[in-house]
């Protein structure tokens, strides 16, 4: 796919490079129109692509396929007007209604263009972004004015003056959303987009080397221009092939990404150079110059303050990432108790730090007729039946105690220093309690019922996986003996303890 594209953007560069080799050899009038017949035909290509893409779009990037749309129709008949201009031996009112046509078509292709900027994450991305475009759009006029646009606005009329101003600031903002484009996405999802900004980028480029031509009394299509014109309208009808949309090509992220993002950088490199080399020669710098660089300059440094601020925004959006990965590495989704991985190494600690002589109890618990619930009135209820059965586990314990969910209606409970074996069975007595507790689960009022197993330990080097097969034990025997029960395991005698709650 890579290799297509740059299959037709080499024939484009040929194409142009024909031409301006050509150009030189041809009256003014059929120069014209051998150079705007294909941009017109160009531009028209790519109104009619966008417009049938527009079709199969919705919403934001339906609009952005209908701006390029109406870019495109703009570009084919401002190239039209030129060409008829050039057949009809040039008509002032044809090259002024052309000239009108053809900033229209820069104007109306920005919001094209931004429709291929990813959305932005916060207001600090958003802020960073316009200030960049301002930096770049600032160096570009640095270097224009320095090359072009100082002996052009010198020589205007005031009448002219308005236009002028206009179809400056529409080409560089331009220029700049462009090299933004093509710097900030991917080539991966946004290839055609890519292509459309270097192909308006193209055509800013153009505006200020014909004002160069002008000012310096040169051929229209000197200094590579008539390259130019054809190269930028190819590559726009290029671009409105593909969609606005991601492209479908999935291959690997291209080395050439990299270059990209240093594009805005260029501009500023180029203004400083374009700056420095008259001053050093001349010692003076147009007003004009000096205000450019001085608000370039600030923005630079608002820029670094924001950036300091995305910096610290993402810092912090990585600690809350961060700990939110680690809650649900150690919790249960649906209730929010601690996972079984996170009890057993909680539970070993609490075993590890117990004091001599102190006692730990284990209780393991799963709900009675839960396999009923789940298949008379859903999966739905199921789930809201073991969220109540968590909270009413977790009120019915301390604040040090330890409840986890294990798995299915299965749960865990670690009480660290409890009195004896009857204090433990007492816990279990008091989460049986909260469970008869109603509860509206599908609208339906009804009673959680279970079955407890209890064990305990004052046994230095005993292990938590000893503990929880001795509850299990336990919890097998209160479900054999009637189920709704707390019973213990007698770690003296190894024999299950009669040590019931009836009444629950």
């Amino acid at each position: 796919m890579r290799n297509r594209l740059l299959t037709r953007l080499g024939v484009i560069g040929v194409a142009g490079l024909l031409l301006q080799l050509v150009l030189p050899h041809l009256s003014e009038a059929a120069g014209l129109v051998v150079a705007c017949l294909p941009i017109a035909a160009a531009g028209w290509y790519a109104a009619a692509s966008f417009w049938r893409q527009a079709r199969v779009h919705r919403g934001r990037q339906r609009a952005g396929v209908l701006f390029g749309a109406a870019s495109g129709a703009l570009l084919g008949g401002s190239y039209s007007l030129y060409t008829v201009a050039g057949l009809a031996g040039g008509h002032q009112w044809l090259e002024t209604a052309a000239d009108l046509a053809s900033v229209s078509a820069a104007v109306v292709a920005v919001p094209a263009i931004l429709v291929a900027v990813p959305p932005f994450t916060s207001w600090l991305a958003r802020g960073t972004y316009l200030i960049d475009v301002a930096t770049v759009a600032g160096a570009i006029f640095a270097t224009a004015w320095q090359f072009a646009l100082a002996p052009v606005a010198e020589r205007l009329e005031p009448n002219q003056r308005a236009q002028f101003a206009v179809t400056v600031v529409a080409e560089i903002l331009a220029a700049s959303i462009a090299l933004m484009v093509m710097s900030r996405v991917d080539s991966r999802h946004y290839r055609a987009m890519r292509v459309l900004a270097a192909g308006m980028g193209m055509f800013a480029l153009a505006a200020l080397i014909s004002m160069h031509n002008q000012t310096q009394g040169l051929p229209w299509y000197a200094s590579g221009l008539g390259a130019v014109y054809l190269i930028a309208g190819l590559i726009i009808a290029l671009a409105s092939r593909d969609t606005l949309d991601a492209d479908q090509n999935t291959g690997t992220r291209s080395q050439l990404d990299g270059v990209w993002s240093t594009l805005p950088h260029l501009p500023v490199i180029i203004a400083l150079a374009s700056v420095a080399v008259p001053y050093v020669a001349t010692g003076t710098l147009s007003p004009v110059l000096v205000g450019t660089l001085l608000g370039t300059s600030a923005l630079a440094v608002v820029r670094q303050i924001l950036n300091s601020l995305v910096v610290r925004q993402l810092f912090v959006d990585l600690e809350e990432q961060r700990h939110r990965l680690d809650h649900l590495a150690h919790h249960d989704n649906l209730t929010g108790l601690p996972n079984r991985a996170a009890f057993h190494a909680r539970g070993d600690a609490v075993l590890a730090q117990a004091a001599p002589g102190t006692v730990t109890a284990v209780l393991l618990l799963d709900l009675d007729g839960f396999k009923q619930v789940n298949d008379t009135l859903g999966h739905a209820a199921g789930d809201a039946l073991l969220t109540g059965a968590g909270e009413r586990i977790t009120r019915a314990l301390r604040s040090g105690d330890i409840a986890a969910r294990l798995g299915g209606d299965e749960f865990a409970v670690v009480v660290p220093q409890v009195l004896d074996l009857g204090d433990a069975v007492a816990v279990g007595e008091r989460i049986l309690r909260e469970f008869a507790r109603p509860m509206v689960i599908a609208g339906q009022q009804m009673c959680v019922r279970g079955s407890v197993g209890v064990t305990v330990t004052s046994e230095p080097g005993r292990t938590l996986d000893q503990l929880v097969h001795e509850a299990d034990t336990a919890l097998y025997e209160a479900k054999a003996a009637g189920k709704g029960q707390v019973r213990a395991y007698r770690i003296p005698s190894r024999e299950i303890g009669v040590i019931s709650s009836p009444t629950v």
